[in-house]
């Protein structure tokens, strides 16, 4: 009998790095249209849970890379030049389609 090694790639965790990118890249397409973008649509788009999105809002928050308030979410210009680098970065290695 030969067994056929399956792809379990899809059971990896994120790392943090990769966590922080989808989120600012969640918030990047959904303010385009409105300038914020509402915390459920980032939440959906980043594949995170409300608590778990809650904190990391809160450290980007911090590091001054988002603004977070009843409007919604935005990036601010140190934000969006991070994430910016970090794509570009990645990209070159391969890391992103």
């Amino acid at each position: 009998m030969v067994r056929v090694r399956r792809d379990l790639s899809f059971l990896r965790r994120r790392d943090r790095l990769s966590i922080y990118l989808d989120i600012l890249s969640s918030i990047h397409e959904l303010s385009k249209w409105t300038g914020w973008a509402k915390f459920t649509r980032v939440m959906y788009m980043a594949n995170l849970n409300p608590a778990r999105l809650r904190e990391r809002l809160k450290e980007l928050s911090y590091l001054e890379m988002i603004v977070w308030n009843e409007h919604g979410l935005r990036l601010t210009e140190k934000g969006y030049s991070f994430f910016k680098t970090l794509r570009k970065i990645l990209e070159e290695y391969g890391y992103l389609l």
